[in-house]
């Protein structure tokens, strides 16, 4: 009889361990008839965020009422921009490139377009004072600051904002922010170029573009002189030369927008066939161009070559000269205000690259 009611345990368990699984599988399984239609996405970081609203942390939300400075604006921050990934950099902090501000029926909303980090919150308008509340970064805290309007230019002048170890403050009152009305504005249009990799017509050499590390290619160039001269002096038969405002990082060259830090560039003797240069970093690399002997052979989102565990860009290679001397170069075109990292310059003696 004791067998007999274990047994029967064990049988009402197993109906019932199936009947859970059964349930489980039922519903992860998709309901196509269910599936909402989708009939379009946001396109960038900051039209999604303006499809975002701030959450009550500890204020309520203000009514939407239009304010005397609600509008959008932007400022070009002239520090070097952020080209390194940061999985927790500090929020707000100041950084070179576009800066997006905009205030709407009570609600700020704030985008750094380089790295596309943002921020949301609540304001309210009082005679010349602004509050800020309702900040993700800073919930518990109120920032407060003067401001005033002229011309088209919004400036706030801090009372008190310890938001983000003052960061908020530091960032918002270090520069004017010009209105997206004003015809002085920059970065207000999106300046996005969906033709990334653009080779000229009738060009007296060959070009190719390889997304990728050049130095993990089946047949890597023979011969690598990293970008960073002053740290590791070049292979002989080839010499680097850069901008001055160009930003040293470990071995690579990191170029902006800045015009003393816009360039580097590589001369080869006349023991090569095949030249080109290793543009390596994170998703900020911008748009540059590549000229060859003066002529240019190649532009184009250096983001867009290539992308494999956070890492972006390619190794454009040029063959089909003549021997003698030659110059590679590389400009950062600066109209999207991104940096660009070259991290080496690779040449072949014999025949070109091979992925």
């Amino acid at each position: 009889m004791k067998n007999k009611n274990h047994f029967v345990a064990l049988l009402i368990t197993a109906i019932l361990l199936i009947a859970v699984v059964a349930f489980y599988v039922r519903s992860s399984v998709p309901n196509r008839t269910a599936q909402p239609v989708v009939t379009g996405t946001p396109t960038s970081v900051w039209e999604a965020l303006l499809e975002s609203t701030p959450y009550a942390y500890f204020t309520p939300l203000p009514e939407p009422i239009k304010s005397p400075i609600d509008g959008t604006y932007t400022k070009l921050d002239s520090s070097h921009p952020q080209w390194w990934k940061c999985l927790r950099c500090a929020d707000y902090r100041v950084a070179g490139g576009i800066w997006t501000l905009q205030f709407d029926q009570g609600v700020m909303r704030v985008h750094y377009e380089v790295t596309g980090w943002r921020s949301i919150s609540s304001y309210e308008v009082i005679d010349n004072r602004l509050y800020l509340f309702n900040d993700p970064y800073c919930p518990e805290h109120t920032g407060e600051y003067e401001w005033s309007l002229v011309n088209g230019e919004l400036s706030l002048e801090t009372v008190n904002d310890p938001c983000s170890f003052n960061l908020r403050e530091e960032n918002f009152s270090k520069q004017s922010w010009v209105s997206c009305d004003s015809t002085e504005a920059i970065g207000c249009e999106d300046k996005r170029d969906f033709q990334t990799n653009i080779i000229p017509d009738n060009l007296s050499v060959n070009v190719n573009v390889y997304g990728g590390d050049s130095r993990f290619f089946s047949k890597p160039p023979d011969v690598i002189a990293h970008a960073n001269s002053d740290d590791m002096p070049s292979p002989e038969g080839i010499q680097i030369s850069f901008a001055d405002e160009t930003i040293d990082y470990g071995l690579h060259r990191v170029l902006w927008w800045d015009e003393s830090g816009t360039w580097i560039e590589a001369t080869i003797d006349d023991s090569f066939e095949a030249v080109g240069v290793q543009i390596l970093g994170e998703q900020t690399i911008g748009w540059a161009r590549i000229l060859f002997d003066g002529e240019e052979v190649w532009r184009g989102n250096t983001s867009a070559i290539w992308s494999k565990l956070g890492r972006h860009g390619g190794f454009i290679e040029i063959s089909g000269f003549q021997p003698g001397l030659h110059t590679i170069r590389v400009e950062a075109l600066g109209f999207d205000y991104r940096p660009v990292t070259v991290a080496s310059f690779g040449v072949s003696r014999s025949g070109t690259v091979k992925p």
